[in-house]
């Protein structure tokens, strides 16, 4: 009997990763609730109600993924047929189902292999840009995310119903390599994956329409960038537009003046045409889609050049070694970090055992550093203990003592620890950390030096993206007054709540295997943020809530402020220690300019001191006063008043 004569509960047996499917047992006025609560297991009898089956086996990688488009957020039938040319000029295998009456469709990928859940929501999310109609929720929720298989009964009435043969399913023949080729596609006909940076970058500033831009003043563009723009493009439209776009970044130039040249340089062909196969000739995008792939390209461009400051065409031949290389560094350690949650807040009854296993601190800094390698696409950064503090939320002090937990080294060798310390800090610089040799790694492909690297859509640069927002997201979680002041909700509440979010639902149990947290303190929290108005309890456990209500949380609590008011004073210590130097590096200089005495009508024609910007240190008895000073920073007295040419004229 082949899979299409099978019945509709033969083939969800025959599919399904996990042995109980979903089931809707509650009527309503116009049919059965699209709430599939209940659960069945596969050795049942056939159900007569509605069922949905999970796209997910136990551990969470998913085996199906099911574009699910909703009529009532758009026109599912033409984002069906859409989403079905892409796929079949991408040779991958597919099958489409009319959902029921209501005019809805399913595209169904069977996967070959499991794939990562993160994996299928980046795809979901950009998909989900260009199809108005697809709802991601299942493709979001690894827990629960569960769609009707072909043949399922519909809600209201009818079923569905495939439109081709159910043995697609069966097959199982999606391929990574697809996935990654449907990944590329999408973001070349213009979604865009969005970043949720903790920290800016060095040297970046963000204009009035959000698009980052380097600081300074707007200069004219090299002669050949000039030609570039003017130029017919090469047959790689990326590498034209790349270079053009590194260059522009380069000269100060902000996103509004790349646009006014969007339909006029022959140099932005790659964002107003997209390639559908190699012998094709280049079809062209739509406004909004040629905008949002400038866009894209623009934020890359500048992300580019401000973490790789070198003089040339923008072009850096190691960008991509480099970004590969941290990303799979980055990989390796999460991957053990998550295999051992008890090193990470597990303690017994003893202060001393919970020193050995880790606090949630010493996880909330290796992720942080995790980050800044990932931004920085370099396997040693930079990191002081009060950059720390504003990225993770916890006190330096918290910090301090986290990196010297994750320095010390499990056995003999002292690669084994987490990180190791490469230069110690001095001056303004901070302190130096690299990954230990076990993460980072080994060889570099020689051809990946090689290939022309830029802030393009390559898959070393989307792997990173993945990484900076994946870290920026978990972090800025646990970074708010509602979870770090004094008299807050606490930590541990701002733990758990990381590990929810709007789209999917945990159960205590879940969020006990994920946080390594107690039952009872889960209980707790939830309670807690509860009462705060921050999660929302369901029949089958816990999400958050629509909106975010942290802010207004914190302000009932009487803890708003906390975060920035010690960010206030980190700037302040930040300023008086950059004071402090400045001035002690005048004193050891020699043969110094001293201001001198002049008559009245004296015009200076040259500097009379080269004492730095920063005013005389003080001192009492010949030494410097830190208390004066830092009062007189606090009162403003390192702040510079506008000049007359900067000042805004009514």
């Amino acid at each position: 009997m082949s899979p299409d004569e099978w019945t509709a509960w033969d083939l969800t047996c025959q599919l399904s990763p996990r042995g109980r499917v979903r089931l809707a047992d509650q009527l309503g006025p116009d049919g059965y609730l699209n709430d599939y609560t209940a659960t069945i297991p596969l050795s049942a009898d056939a159900p007569t109600t509605p069922w949905a089956m999970p796209l997910t086996d136990v551990h969470g990688y998913f085996h199906y993924i099911a574009f699910d488009l909703d009529a009532g957020h758009g026109n599912a039938i033409y984002d069906a047929a859409k989403l079905s040319h892409w796929l079949d000029e991408l040779n991958i295998e597919h099958l489409v189902t009319r959902s029921g009456p209501t005019g809805g469709r399913h595209v169904w990928l069977s996967l070959h292999d499991g794939t990562d859940a993160a994996v299928v929501g980046t795809i979901g999310h950009l998909a989900a840009q260009l199809l108005p109609s697809l709802d991601i929720t299942p493709l979001r929720n690894p827990a629960t995310g569960s769609v009707r298989p072909p043949g399922a009964p519909h809600r209201q009435s009818g079923y569905s119903e495939p439109i081709g043969s159910v043995a697609t399913l069966t097959a199982h023949s999606v391929t990574a390599e697809q996935l990654q080729s449907l990944h590329a596609f999408l973001i070349d006909t213009g979604a865009t994956i969005k970043l949720a940076p903790v920290t800016p970058i060095h040297g970046v500033s963000v204009d009035e329409g959000g698009y980052p831009h380097l600081t300074g003043s707007k200069r004219p563009l090299t002669d050949r960038i000039l030609n570039l723009l003017d130029a017919p493009p090469a047959y790689d439209t990326s590498h034209t537009q790349a270079t053009v776009l590194a260059g522009c970044a380069r000269a100060r130039w902000r996103f509004a003046d790349v646009l006014a040249l969007l339909h006029v340089s022959p140099a932005l062909e790659h964002s107003r045409t997209r390639r559908i196969t190699p012998t094709q000739p280049r079809v062209p995008r739509s406004a909004a889609e040629s905008r949002r792939a400038l866009e894209h390209a623009w934020r890359r461009a500048v992300e580019f050049v401000a973490a790789n400051p070198i003089s040339g065409d923008g072009s850096n031949t190691e960008f991509n070694a480099r970004a590969i290389a941290a990303s799979e560094a980055i990989a390796r350690v999460q991957t053990a970090a998550d295999a051992m949650p008890g090193r990470w807040g597990l303690s017994g009854p003893g202060s001393a055992q919970k020193g050995v296993r880790g606090r949630f601190s010493h996880r909330a800094v290796l992720d942080a550093l995790c980050l800044f390698i990932a931004q920085a696409a370099s396997l040693t950064v930079e990191a002081d203990q009060r950059r720390l503090s504003q990225v993770t939320g916890y006190s330096h002090e918290a910090c301090r003592l986290a990196l010297h937990a994750l320095r010390e080294p499990l056995t003999d060798d002292p690669e084994s620890a987490w990180i190791v310390l490469v230069d110690a800090a001095e001056g303004a610089h901070g302190a130096k950390y690299r990954l230990s040799k076990k993460f980072s790694t080994a060889q570099t492909d020689q051809k990946l030096l090689q290939a022309v690297t830029h802030p393009s859509e390559s898959p070393a640069a989307d792997q990173r993206d993945w990484w900076i927002n994946r870290l920026s997201s978990r972090l800025a979680d646990l970074t708010h007054d509602v979870f770090s002041a004094p008299h807050s909700l606490g930590r541990k509440a701002g733990l758990t709540y990381s590990y929810l979010q709007e789209e999917n639902t945990l159960t205590v149990e879940s969020l006990t295997k994920a946080t390594n947290l107690s039952a009872s303190r889960i209980r707790k929290s939830l309670s807690r943020m509860h009462s705060a108005g921050l999660v929302d309890r369901h029949p089958d456990g816990w999400t958050r809530t629509a909106a975010d209500t942290r802010d207004a949380a914190a302000a009932q609590l009487g803890v708003d402020g906390y975060l920035a008011a010690r960010a206030a004073r980190y700037d302040a210590e930040r300023a008086r220690w950059a004071w402090w130097r400045a001035d002690l590096a005048w004193l050891s200089k020699r043969n110094k300019k001293r201001r001198g005495r002049r008559s009245a009508t004296g015009v200076p024609l040259f500097a009379q001191n080269d004492r730095p910007d920063f005013p005389a240190y003080p001192r009492r008895n010949g030494r410097g006063h830190h208390g004066e000073a830092w009062d007189l920073i606090l009162a403003g007295a390192l702040s510079r008043p506008k000049t007359i040419e900067h000042q805004q004229v009514a």
